[in-house]
């Protein structure tokens, strides 16, 4: 061989030992974590790993993965409410090196964090330490409105600067990635949300219904930049159109105080009002016919996959990432601007077209098998991995 020949590179392992590591309780962080690590398990270049709270909600489900394969994984005791989370910080150094033994002693190659934490910050500088890989989901590069807090921003940002790998979820957060967090595109990867098949959900072609009203639905988080001014304007002018024909159901927790007088002159609501446990969202979205997502801002959104699985046709704003995730008069329909006229015509246009509203649920049934699939989801993440890997370990997680 010549002198001035390249060494060959080094081959990559057959096999990934893979930390997949989300200490969040409660909302789509988990689900989001027990879906593609259980995309992951299936696969035969993984060897998988888990570290989540024991105080989420799908602890039990985390553990029965981890115990299907095979290894013990690193359940953590986190914190139950805000009461407890000062006195939880205070063992977070004994929790961080727990992680880092139980990085070194399973020779975990890389750390997959399927969504930021506040302890995020404090926990992954361990990461380069044991000389490990470090990709990072990041669901929202920037706080939605109303709910900024410097100090969480400068965590975040930290987190971001050590990733050797940043997973985006749509084109919309890619690009302010980019911008806010001065992110080249050769550190990024963009994957598509997967479609959760939540529990008791049915993937079913929905028909329109008969002799019965159109069951409207918001499901959710009642948060200003979710736009619950909005639903309720745009549902005022359905009903102005087709009267009790429609219906709307309210399933989120959330401060509806200042809506009180709107929701009591308006017929039909029905308001559930409380943080809806797992095993409930799938029968919901069952007796749903539309999803409305009235949004005034959005990074993308979880519930609208988890729609497309059930075949449920969705009807949003134009903004953020939602239009990658609702296909116009093909799983729904995309308002035309972020008013309530706007979104009452899109919805009315599936209301009172049968065969589009057909067409819809097939196309979302379809979106949902292909191109949100969470082994597609989990072949990009992977992806993901092994381009950590082509930066130099001494230059890893800065």
């Amino acid at each position: 061989m010549p002198p001035d020949t390249p060494p060959a590179p080094l081959a990559a392992p057959a096999v990934r030992r893979l930390l997949v590591w989300h200490w969040g309780r409660r909302g789509g962080g988990p689900r989001y974590t027990l879906e593609m690590a259980r995309a992951l398990a299936a696969r035969t270049d993984v060897e998988l790993h888990l570290s989540y709270s024991r105080q989420s909600e799908l602890a039990g489900d985390m553990a029965d993965l981890a115990r299907a394969a095979g290894r013990p994984g690193l359940p953590v005791d986190t914190y139950t409410g805000a009461a407890s989370a000062g006195l939880a910080t205070l063992r977070l150094p004994w929790l961080i090196a727990r992680f880092a033994a139980y990085m070194r002693a399973n020779r975990i190659d890389t750390v997959v964090c399927t969504m930021g934490h506040v302890w995020n910050a404090a926990v992954s500088p361990v990461i380069r330490r044991t000389g490990a890989a470090y990709a990072l989901v990041l669901h929202d590069a920037q706080a939605h409105p109303g709910e900024e807090n410097a100090l969480l921003d400068t965590l975040a940002r930290w987190d971001v600067a050590r990733a050797d790998r940043v997973v985006v979820l749509s084109e919309h957060v890619r690009a302010l990635a980019m911008a806010r967090f001065g992110l080249p595109s050769e550190r990024l990867t963009l994957l598509s949300h997967g479609a959760t098949a939540f529990p008791g959900l049915l993937p079913s072609l929905r028909q329109p219904p008969a002799g019965r009203p159109w069951r409207l639905l918001f499901f959710g988080r009642i948060l200003a930049y979710k736009g619950f001014d909005l639903l309720l304007d745009t549902y005022e002018r359905l009903r102005r159109r087709f009267g009790d024909r429609v219906e709307l159901l309210v399933a989120g927790n959330g401060d509806t105080a200042p809506f009180a007088a709107r929701l009591a002159a308006l017929p039909g609501i029905t308001l559930d009002n409380r943080w809806i446990a797992e095993d409930e969202i799938g029968p919901i979205l069952n007796r749903a016919d539309l999803l409305l997502l009235p949004y005034r801002e959005a990074s993308q959104s979880g519930v609208a996959p988890g729609a497309a699985m059930g075949g449920l046709p969705a009807v949003a704003t134009p903004v953020g990432g939602l239009n990658e995730q609702v296909l116009d008069g093909r799983t729904g329909r995309i308002a035309a601007a972020v008013d309530a006229d706007a979104m009452a015509a899109a919805a009315a246009s599936l209301i009172e077209d049968e065969a589009l509203y057909r067409r819809c649920s097939q196309g979302a049934l379809d979106f949902a098998r292909n191109a949100l699939s969470w082994d597609r989801a989990a072949d990009g993440l992977m992806a993901a991995v092994s381009a950590c890997h082509t930066v130099p370990a001494a230059t890893r997680s800065r």
